[in-house]
């Protein structure tokens, strides 16, 4: 790591950094993971215990438990020996996964007046991660919880947006003008640095402080985003669109992507912790990587594929609200709780024009195996479970093993009250979390009252593998303790306000842009056509955003319908 920070404490000042020793081998964590994973996580090897010893039980008075995903279900696939079908349902088209790209991609064909689909879900609920709980205090989010305004370049999601009865007029220029009721309400974000609360979370909020220095290198770190924003290549496209198919292709933009965003920041000579702090905060926010880890393209993309004072829709459930929308829409033709172990194309022409696909499918309510028999597949899963699943694809892919994914942990803490001041997003400067969000934020009650708090946590060490491991390891307890350790250098009272917590942990949550993976060729041929089955999911364009997943499943149902000779208005 490149950042000097001074180094982590915990309780009695204590720096933990050097009391981490060789135990961690044990563990599989090495001792940079560690810091990565947090204090909390630190002080458990320091003491000398095992990963999976609580912490800290004696949580007295507050409940909860880990909610899901449903990851036993799933390794199933890798396990095998699912049993041979003995019931077949025909259908016209399949669609694998019921996430955001396989929910969009239904969607298309309803709203094109193709009914002949089922769309099949390994959870009990569809929305992948924008997946959403609710009590009686409110609704949260379980990951995605907000969606930036949309793009010209994005006319599928602004379509939804109006079918969603969000636009309420359009202007002069044609553009939509969104009810204000869900936009982002303020106040909208602060920081918790040097021991106090700040408003606003963006580079100049923090490197004010630092002086002259700090204010060269962001006007040079602020010039270069206006540079990137305001490049069109020959053809017109910008630097960095969303979605990422409309960005430019010229060499000296896609150069970006064989460097990390630390190796543009040292080649730029911008030294500044608090830059780097910030930049390393938004890449494991949007992509659960780090400074380290995530390709310059990427790192970029995030600054300047959306406008800088861009405004955010969002709502109690997050984007579990355009899951809400979707399901009204498709909903009779979801089955829930179907895990997917087989798919393989059947007979067609070199073309395949007169293919077919049979999908072996696992119900895991009766424990009874079923085959659907499709003349198309959309296949949209993560590309990871492609070679457990599809019957002789690919053949050979050097590629496969480009595709690595960010696990996180996300709890929603259900709170007396809202600690004092807060924002919508409430963010821990040099923390390993994101900080959390207010689900009741939209709310236009005048008095306070309970409400519930989504924390957020990107295991975002070099190794995904070894995280994962070490996330499924953890009890209740553990998680429990963490966050309240974090959180607690802001609020010192949080345990005394919390009556309950529930923890979601996604192994696969999110597709990692590395250094070299966006405009890789794993990458770039992964939408390429497999037989019968067509591909969608927002792994295909290597950053895991809502627009990224809708505009694949989309793009999917289109080709499907093209494929088949039904009439339909494109989208795209």
């Amino acid at each position: 790591m490149t950042r000097r920070t001074p180094p982590s404490t915990q309780g009695t000042g204590a720096p933990l950094r050097p009391a981490i020793a060789a135990k961690a081998p044990k563990t599989g964590l090495t001792r940079r993971d560690l810091l990565r994973l947090g204090p909390a996580a630190a002080a458990a090897v320091a003491a000398g215990c095992s990963p999976r010893a609580p912490l800290d039980s004696g949580h007295v008075g507050i409940g909860g438990a880990i909610v899901g995903a449903s990851h036993q279900t799933g390794h199933r696939l890798r396990e095998g020996g699912l049993p041979e079908p003995r019931t077949t349902r025909d259908v016209g088209v399949v669609i694998l996964g019921g996430g955001m790209a396989g929910l969009s991609a239904a969607w298309k064909l309803a709203k094109s007046g193709f009914d002949d689909f089922a769309l099949l879900e390994l959870e009990a609920d569809a929305g992948g991660n924008a997946r959403w709980g609710q009590n009686e205090v409110s609704a949260y989010p379980w990951g995605a919880h907000y969606l930036p305004v949309p793009p010209v370049e994005a006319p599928a999601v602004r379509e939804l947006l109006d079918e969603m009865g969000l636009v309420q007029a359009y202007g002069p220029d044609d553009e939509p003008i969104y009810d204000p009721r869900h936009l982002c309400h303020a106040p909208q974000e602060r920081v918790f640095i040097d021991g106090q609360w700040r408003e606003g979370l963006s580079a100049r909020d923090l490197l004010d402080p630092e002086g002259t220095g700090g204010v060269a290198v962001l006007a040079e770190f602020e010039a270069q985003v206006r540079a990137y924003q305001n490049y069109r290549d020959a053809q017109g496209r910008r630097a960095f669109a969303l979605p990422v198919a409309e960005s430019t292709t010229a060499a000296e933009i896609l150069a970006l992507d064989d460097m990390s965003m630390r190796d543009y920041f040292d080649r730029a000579g911008w030294s500044s912790e608090r830059l780097r702090w910030y930049v390393d905060y938004c890449c494991r926010d949007d992509y659960g990587c780090t400074l380290e880890t995530t390709s310059a393209w990427a790192g970029w993309h995030y600054f300047c594929s959306r406008p800088i004072n861009g405004e955010y829709l969002t709502w109690p459930e997050g984007n579990g609200r355009i899951v809400r929308h979707l399901m009204d829409r498709v909903g009779d033709h979801v089955r829930a709780g179907m895990l997917v172990y087989r798919l393989r194309s059947t007979s067609g022409d070199d073309n395949g024009s007169s293919a077919g696909v049979e999908a072996d499918v696992l119900d895991t309510q009766t424990d009874t195996p079923v085959r659907y028999r499709a003349r198309r597949a959309i296949y949209a899963l993560p590309r990871f479970t492609a070679g457990h699943v599809i019957e002789g694809y690919p053949p050979s892919d050097p590629g496969a093993n480009a595709f690595t994914y960010c696990p996180w942990m996300v709890a929603n803490l259900t709170v007396d009250r809202l600690p004092d001041g807060a924002a919508w997003d409430n963010v821990l400067y040099d923390s390993p979390s994101l900080g959390y969000v207010v689900a009741t934020h939209q709310n236009l009650r005048v008095t306070p009252g309970p409400s519930v708090l989504t924390y957020y946590r990107p295991l975002s060490i070099p190794n995904p593998e070894v995280a994962r491991a070490w996330m499924l390891e953890q009890r209740w307890d553990d998680w429990v303790s963490m966050i309240f350790a974090d959180l607690a250098q802001a609020h010192p009272e949080i345990e005394s306000l919390v009556r309950h917590i529930d923890v979601m942990l996604w192994g696969h949550a999110m597709i990692r842009p590395v250094p070299g993976f966006v405009w890789g060729e794993a990458r770039r041929r992964a939408v390429d056509p497999h037989g019968a089955i067509r591909f969608a999911h927002s792994d295909m364009s290597g950053i895991s955003l809502f627009e990224e997943a809708q505009y694949h499943g989309v793009r999917a149902a289109e080709a499907v319908m093209d494929d088949l000779g039904h009439a339909h208005q494109s989208s795209l």
